[in-house]
């Protein structure tokens, strides 16, 4: 969380603390005692977020996706500025589903059901067209929506060679386009060099060519490889849309380091954070669609709204990027997977390293030992060959590094 208070029309979230106790009203923001973003959202114009079009979908959607894991409490500030795309909306049921949404025209936002494997996790389970059908067709009746804007297979396929030679996604979408409980189909594709599979952006790169598939989400970061920032190119070309996922390495574990908040303060950086030159750096990508950005309070909506209204760096946002990449430097996993081609023990690595995000800058350490939990190669799988080093971008010493987690999640 930033140290520099956002601002809206002159009134920062401490004005907003300091007037709440008089004007604010409502169901307080677990966790903040006492804030309502009800009552910020009914009285205070924040602005709205930009849309763009969400490739062959025709989908107008926010440049800032929402999800259904933000707290119920500050979905009324989103929905007001503007958020009308929502990630796994199937976790809502009828009870659930938030109000500030419902109650809006339902063509007015976009609603997203994502489709897992079966009988596994995203590398040991397989496709399997009738559960993926009935699973969408038990989330319609649970939710109560009537459809789902976008279908979306969730971690996607192991290979080109399987998006090739297994429909069962496909034939699962057109069963339930034709009965219209979906609209669109979309993939959220990861990385499976460790198995033996494709990385994502040559899997990509076939589907946006040869396959229903209208748009897709995807590991992007400050610093990614080159072969993404073509593939998001070639994407807009094709009139494909694109979701960047993953987008804020290094940042939580930044906002709590002293140090780096020291060096933050020097008058170059007047203006800026880390986390808001990130959201500024995607939304300043005319071929990007949209992005996940991690949201998980109060101040993190406020500041992730206002970066996402601009699409232009100034100076001081570009400085702190550049103080975050030489922080993240021989730290944060950018989350490219080379250096799993080079592991003789075929060790998910990137997997590895983006859990430790999930615990170190998201906070989520539950969630990362979980995730931990199920690898069937984890850290204390790795020979010391050193094989991989020499792949890293980033220029972390992936050895050590790979302890260091083990140690934190193990």
């Amino acid at each position: 969380m930033s140290n520099h208070q956002p601002n809206f029309n002159g009134l920062t979230r401490r004005d907003f603390l300091r007037v709440g106790t008089v004007g604010a009203t409502g169901v307080g923001l677990a966790g903040l005692g006492g804030l309502s973003a009800n009552a910020f959202a009914e009285t205070n114009d924040i602005g709205r977020l930009p849309q763009r079009r969400y490739g062959r979908t025709g989908l107008q959607i926010s440049a800032m996706v929402g999800a259904s894991d933000w707290s119920p409490d500050v979905i009324p500030l989103a929905v007001k500025a503007g958020v009308n795309y929502w990630h796994k909306a199937q976790k809502w049921t009828k009870e659930t589903f938030p109000e500030a949404i419902k109650s809006q025209p339902r063509e007015s936002y976009h609603l997203e059901v994502v489709v897992d494997r079966v009988g596994g996790d995203n590398k040991t389970g397989h496709i399997d067209e009738e559960q993926h059908y009935q699973f969408v067709k038990r989330a319609v009746a649970n939710s109560g929506v009537g459809y789902y804007d976008v279908f979306k297979f969730h971690y996607g396929y192991h290979s080109v060679s399987e998006a090739k030679t297994n429909p069962g996604v496909v034939r699962a979408y057109e069963r339930l386009k034709k009965e219209g409980l979906v609209k669109h189909l979309a993939i959220s594709q990861h990385h499976y060099n460790n198995i033996g599979g494709d990385l994502a952006f040559e899997i990509l790169n076939y589907l946006m060519e040869n396959s229903p598939y209208e748009a897709a989400q995807f590991f992007y970061t400050y610093g990614d490889r080159k072969e993404t920032q073509d593939l998001i190119a070639l994407a807009k070309s094709k009139d494909f849309g694109t979701i960047a996922m993953k987008t804020m390495g290094g940042v939580g574990r930044a906002a709590g380091d002293p140090k780096f908040q020291s060096l933050l303060a020097e008058p170059k950086f007047a203006g800026s954070t880390p986390a808001a030159a990130m959201v500024k750096w995607l939304m300043a990508n005319p071929n990007l669609t949209a992005a996940v950005v991690a949201t998980k309070s109060f101040d993190q909506l406020l500041e992730n709204i206002g970066a996402a209204r601009q699409s232009k760096l100034a100076a001081n946002d570009r400085h702190a990027l550049d103080l975050l990449a030489g922080y993240n430097k021989g730290m944060t996993c950018l989350l490219c997977a080379d250096c799993v081609t080079s592991c003789p023990e075929h060790i998910g690595i990137a997997d590895i390293f983006r859990y430790e995000r999930y615990a170190l800058d998201y906070h989520e350490l539950d969630r990362a030992r979980a995730e931990y939990k199920t690898l069937t190669k984890n850290g204390t799988a790795c020979i010391a060959c050193g094989d991989c080093l020499p792949d890293c971008k980033a220029d972390i010493n992936i050895l050590s590094k790979l302890k260091q987690v083990h140690d934190l999640l193990g």
